[in-house]
């Protein structure tokens, strides 16, 4: 559906037609997050088994500071601007005009973020106490660009509910691009620099191939000749502000646990925190398989005045959320000393603290998607909780990492994403009328009791652990897993999704 032929009054589409949109938005996700994590395993093991803790420790450091300032220069245009785009095709027919004047601010603000960095680089390598990252951030730098770029782009692509030239991009160019560079920069003898240099490349890559996939979407030509006024300006800068300021500072509050361990702790340890880090990254991909399209299908629903709806909507996708999350924390549970111990050194020290990160990973990751309701409803709620959220981790990553080291900074993050989303299902009942609790969501939790047992057993007959242990737990867990969802029931949703599913492979 290109832009120019989206209806000009109500919901865009019907229930059923959201409901479906979620399911294949975040499945066409979800395939680019399978080949995702097929191409960053090796990348994983390559940069553990080549180049360390401590370079790995300089690399998290770079890629943390660089990604928080792109996520300063998209100014939450991630969200807000589906909302003005849903305007703009309503009052004219097409969006051009927002997203205009969007990628402008956005490239202006990554710009400055990108000469700020490699102008300062020394100046935030001593304050963080990390000298042997001054010249790295000098390579780090242009990714802030290329990251900023991206984004825009496809946030724009993704009002179209087009999800696969995201995948092609991000879920297969970038990660597959970062492994290659960093093996060949490795062999060239680039031991130093190596992983700085195959992380900007990549991103790189991945800019230009989300330029190419613009133009297939959108007209280019259109979007260069819309002009630009203060007056559009002033007006996404005003309704962006507040979403840009809790994206800020949930930007700093997700990466000051990182900021923290790599100022209170040596670099090794920093490299073994980002390793694990890295390894909890299946859990937080579950949550942005649905961002992309959550978004647009919320802002529907919202900007047509029913909340009853956008409520379904929020409690189904928190649903489906819980449900893969869970199934990822048992594995974990079990797991992770055997994983982060495949890459030798001192990584396996990080195993209870990657259980922890999963355990937050996974409540931000289902009740967190509730917080699209205040981004169109009343945007400073979310500034608020931001607030709270950074407070409450700075005290506790500093308290905590002092006391218990990595241990502490995951009980840390866990900890902060308990208290922050209490409180914001509190205030989207209070404030929104938005009931995102649901009994349904027990349902997950239940049949990972039984899952858990069964591996519990597993291991105890299993001769020995590691590989057979994981080779025959691991079924087992999935089996027993789905066999206990389906025992508790299955929702009229999931049913239909099923019996897509069965179409399509009937076909």
């Amino acid at each position: 559906m290109s832009p120019s032929q989206k209806g000009a009054h109500g919901p865009r589409t019907t229930s059923e037609t959201d409901t479906s949109d979620l399911a294949r938005g975040a499945g066409v996700n979800y395939v680019g997050y399978v080949a995702r994590l097929g191409s960053r395993v090796p990348f994983l093991m390559f940069a553990g088994l080549l180049y360390g803790e401590t370079r790995f420790g300089v690399y998290t450091f770079g890629i943390t500071l660089v990604e928080t300032v792109a996520a300063i220069s998209l100014f939450g245009m991630r969200q807000s601007l589906y909302k003005l785009m849903s305007d703009e095709v309503a009052e004219r027919g097409h969006a051009y005009r927002a997203i205009a004047h969007g990628v402008v601010l956005a490239l202006a603000a990554a710009v400055i973020g990108t000469l700020a960095v490699a102008a300062g680089s020394g100046v935030l390598a001593e304050v963080f106490r990390f000298p042997s990252a001054r010249g790295q951030l000098l390579i780090f730098s242009p990714a802030i660009l290329f990251i900023t770029l991206s984004d825009i782009l496809l946030v724009a692509i993704r009002f179209t509910r087009q999800m696969r030239f995201e995948v092609y991009a991000r879920s297969l160019a970038e990660p597959i691009t970062l492994t290659l560079v960093s093996v060949i920069t490795y062999v060239a003898g680039m031991r130093e620099y190596g992983l700085a240099v195959a992380y900007v490349t990549s991103l790189g890559v991945a800019a230009v191939l989300s330029v190419w996939f613009f133009c297939r979407v959108y007209s280019l030509r259109r979007c260069i000749r819309t002009r630009l006024e203060w007056r559009q300006m002033r007006r996404l800068v005003e309704f962006s502000a507040p979403t840009a300021g809790y994206d800020l500072l949930l930007k700093l509050a997700d990466k000051i646990d990182i900021f923290l361990v790599s100022y209170f702790l040596p670099t090794s340890a920093v490299g073994v925190y980002g390793m694990a880090r890295q390894f909890s990254t299946p859990t937080k991909k579950i949550r942005a398989g649905f961002e992309g399209i959550l978004g647009p299908v919320l802002a529907d629903s919202l900007a047509a005045g029913a909340p009853a709806r956008a409520q379904h909507q929020i409690v189904l996708v928190t649903r489906w959320i819980l449900t893969v999350e869970v199934l990822l924390v048992v594995f974990f549970a079990f797991y992770a000393g055997d994983l982060l111990g495949l890459l030798a050194g001192g990584f396996g020290a990080g195993a209870t603290t990657l259980v922890l990160l999963i355990l937050a990973d996974t409540i931000n990751g289902s009740l967190g998607v509730s917080e699209f309701a205040a981004v169109y409803l009343r945007p400073r709620v979310n500034v608020v909780l931001g607030g709270v959220t950074l407070l409450v981790g700075v005290v506790a990553n500093t308290v905590l990492i002092q006391a218990f080291g990595l241990e502490g900074a995951g009980t840390a993050v866990l900890l902060t994403a308990i208290l922050v989303n209490v409180v914001r299902v509190v205030v989207n009942k209070r404030s929104f009328g938005l009931v995102t609790i649901d009994v349904c969501l027990l349902k997950p939790i239940l049949a990972a009791v039984p899952a858990g047992a069964a591996v519990w057993f597993v291991q105890r007959i299993v001769p020995g652990t590691g590989a057979l242990d994981m080779l025959v737990g691991v079924p087992v867990l999935i089996a027993t897993y789905l066999i206990g969802l389906a025992a508790l029931g299955l929702e009229a949703e999931d049913h239909a999704q099923l019996e897509r599913v069965r179409a399509a492979f009937r076909k």
